[in-house]
């Protein structure tokens, strides 16, 4: 709902008699993340909570995979239970009825999935983890509780953008860009993904150091392009947090997030990881955004495994770590 929207009602109550009723501090607070119409927000919910889930259903097959070819340590048969668990859940999502139960039950795939690898999860689990965990708070009566859900997924979302920026800042190596270096140096995508901005005889002599020896490096680059966008990132992340919680430049602030995460994930070849959060994004667009990418995301999808169970090409380009 709009703000001209909420100030007509509220002079339609004044004229009725009716009383407002005062919005608490955390409404307000969780408001930042936008107003949103009953029906608007049901959309938005439903949409995500189907792609929550099919997302997790495809990275649940794609650790099968990855357990099996790699030898991973992990057991396929409990790989193979929870995915088909967590895939369950997904079909769950498409029934209107059932729809709520879906979550629920992708949980139990997701706390197996938890148990076999911690206390090494990969990070980018989490955050599948917590959105699951949040849509599950919507119940068979949805009207009252998505667009408390909603605005919650959209805070979440923030805050992890923000947290990932002021990490880069706390430990200080994307300063004078070591961080980057160091990743080129270990060789693979990213030194592909710096090939035009870094001599080929720097990026040999970057991957000619030995990481596990105490002092080995310098990983400093003289290239000035490496540094700003190395301090760029971080600028960018935690900035575009901030605007995402500006209704004035929300729709920009989610267009450049999206765009941002897409190159740093594609870059760093973690297709799969850039889906998750590119969806996480969308709800700051107006509009049914998620619906309307669903059907293309899936093909995405399909893709993905293909390439993971070596039927389609382009398996350097999904990297689902476990670990």
């Amino acid at each position: 709902m709009s703000r001209r929207e909420r100030r007509a009602e509220a002079r339609s109550r004044a004229k009725a008699g009716v009383a407002i009723p005062e919005r608490g501090v955390f409404d307000k607070f969780l408001g930042l993340a936008g107003d949103f119409d009953t029906d608007v927000a049901s959309g938005k919910v439903s949409a995500l909570r189907q792609f929550l889930l099919l997302h997790g259903a495809v990275r649940s097959w794609l650790w099968l995979a990855l357990a099996v070819e790699h030898d991973a340590g992990l057991s396929p048969f409990l790989l193979a239970v929870a995915a088909a668990v967590i895939s369950a859940g997904f079909g769950l999502s498409l029934a209107p009825r059932l729809a709520y139960l879906g979550p629920r039950l992708a949980l139990a795939g997701l706390a197996l999935q938890l148990a076999l690898t911690f206390p090494l999860t990969d990070n980018h689990f989490f955050v599948e983890l917590l959105a699951v965990l949040l849509v599950t708070l919507v119940g068979r009566h949805p009207k009252c509780d998505e667009t408390l859900v909603l605005r919650g997924l959209m805070w979440m979302t923030a805050l992890i953008l923000f947290h990932t920026g002021l990490q880069k800042v706390l430990y200080g190596h994307y300063v004078h860009g070591d961080f980057l270096a160091f990743m080129v140096g270990r060789g693979g995508r990213f030194a592909d993904l710096f090939a035009f901005a870094i001599p080929a005889d720097e990026i040999a002599r970057l991957q000619s150091y030995n990481p596990i020896l105490t002092d080995a490096g310098p990983y400093r680059v003289s290239e000035p392009v490496v540094t700003i966008l190395s301090n760029a990132i971080y600028v960018l992340e935690m900035g575009l947090a901030v605007l995402l919680m500006w209704g004035r430049t929300r729709a920009v602030a989610a267009c450049t997030s999206i765009l941002l995460v897409s190159v740093i994930q594609l870059g760093a070849r973690e297709v799969v990881f850039a889906m998750l959060f590119v969806n996480l994004l969308l709800p700051f667009l107006p509009g049914p955004w998620n619906r309307r990418l669903l059907p293309f995301f899936a093909v995405a999808y399909l893709w993905a495994l293909g390439a993971a169970w070596g039927l389609f090409p382009g398996s350097e380009l999904i990297t689902p770590t476990m670990l």
